[in-house]
């Protein structure tokens, strides 16, 4: 029963990421990590591209809880940091795609610190995601392996700027087609 429901919503999650042209890299457990792909486009494009998928993901997970799952409502973190990443395929047995990096774990650290329902960033997410955002700052945390930052809850994308919400019907750019959920931008 867990397995079928993780594989609706992360799913839901597959086609978002085929949308906003992100990167798929794993998932772990209930964990589900995506990065930008790196473009031509605007400074902030991957930034901006990872932040209204977050979006989208907690619209997704609204729509799931109102199909009346029978395990129950399902809630999720959202965490998101921006930086340099290393990635790669390792070892000689079942092989997996992995990325290293500080922005990685920052963004694993912005979800689990985070609260429950929200997507918490980063104050480099918020330089980098340009002006079509709404943030609001929730303070100073301390993180472990990093000490004291400040983190900001994404609460919204101006609609006059926005692009349509993949959630409305939009369909994938590409042929390529519960609780956490990390993204990084820069890979």
């Amino acid at each position: 029963e867990v397995v079928v429901m993780l594989n609706d919503i992360f799913s839901r999650f597959d086609y978002l990421v085929d949308i906003y042209d992100l990167n798929k890299v794993k998932t772990i457990g209930d964990c589900y990590m995506v990065t930008s792909i790196p473009s031509d486009e605007l400074e902030h494009d991957g930034c901006s591209r990872v932040c209204r998928f977050a979006l989208d993901m907690m619209k997704a997970v609204r729509s799931f809880n109102n199909t009346g799952p029978r395990h129950g409502q399902i809630n999720f973190r959202i965490g998101i940091a921006t930086g340099q990443v290393v990635a790669g395929v390792v070892g000689t047995k079942r092989f997996l795609f992995d990325m290293w990096g500080d922005a990685v774990n920052v963004a694993a650290r912005m979800e689990q610190s985070g609260l429950a329902g929200q997507i918490q960033v980063t104050k480099e997410v918020v330089e980098s995601a340009g002006p079509d955002f709404t943030f609001e700052r929730r303070g100073t945390l301390s993180i472990k392996g990093k000490g004291k930052m400040e983190v900001f809850i994404l609460k919204s994308a101006h609609e006059l700027n926005r692009k349509h919400s993949a959630l409305d019907g939009r369909k994938p750019n590409s042929s390529r087609a519960l609780r956490s959920a990390s993204m990084i931008d820069n890979f």
